[in-house]
């Protein structure tokens, strides 16, 4: 019985390989972001964000594929103004963004109709910060602090629906969702960042969007 699983495995893992296609994608998203804080205003701009990589595309059987991406994603929440002790802090202070290095394990079922295949997928995602933006209208020392308190690993899950067509081309919609925090406790604020409390900072942990892919698979 054991040789048979396994050579049933084998075959199915044969069949994969033989049928995987490699494939670049690139897209577009839009992100939103609550603060909740008493002396911030409660919401944070959203950003336009973009995303682009490669991809593997392994068929399985019974409608399913699996489908591992690795990107490089711009993202994050930008402050467009902000209020401390009362005082609205200038307008276009503070950019979150950061870009990710992004790995994807998208899981999808659809229905192959031959020219097409419609799919919904589940994907969820990890990812390590390798760059930030630089915030605006900052001192160094206040610039120096925000990067630091990023926090460089990211994690989260997407959820969404596609379009394959011709077997090359595809199209995606996606929801996403970063679970925990993107910054986190990095000691006392010293005076030159009293404006940007670490605590406050910790609490932007609902970061979410939605985004939109196209791929070409070889």
């Amino acid at each position: 019985m054991k040789k048979l699983f396994a050579i049933i495995a084998v075959a199915m893992a044969s069949v994969m390989v033989a049928n995987a296609q490699i494939g670049v994608v690139a897209g577009l998203g839009s992100s939103t972001t609550e603060l909740n804080q008493e002396d911030w205003l409660s919401n944070l701009n959203g950003v336009n964000d973009y995303h682009v990589g490669l991809a593997l595309k392994l068929p399985l059987p019974l409608g399913f594929a699996i489908q591992p991406e690795l990107l490089y994603h711009i993202k994050g929440p930008d402050a467009g103004k902000m209020v401390n002790d009362g005082e609205e802090v200038s307008g276009d202070s503070f950019d979150f963004t950061t870009g990710t290095a992004q790995l994807n394990v998208g899981v999808q079922w659809g229905i192959d109709l031959v020219a097409f295949r419609p799919f919904v997928q589940a994907k969820p995602y990890v990812g390590y910060v390798v760059n930030a933006n630089t915030a605006k209208e900052l001192s160094e020392d206040q610039e120096a602090f925000l990067n630091d308190a990023k926090n460089a690993l990211t994690y989260g899950f997407s959820v969404g629906a596609g379009l394959d067509l011709l077997e090359h081309f595809q199209l995606s919609v996606e929801l996403f969702k970063n679970l925990g925090s993107l910054f986190n406790e990095n000691g006392d604020v010293n005076a030159s960042t009293s404006d940007i409390e670490t605590s406050k900072l910790t609490d932007i942990n609902n970061y979410g969007g939605i985004k939109v892919t196209l791929g070409f698979f070889f």
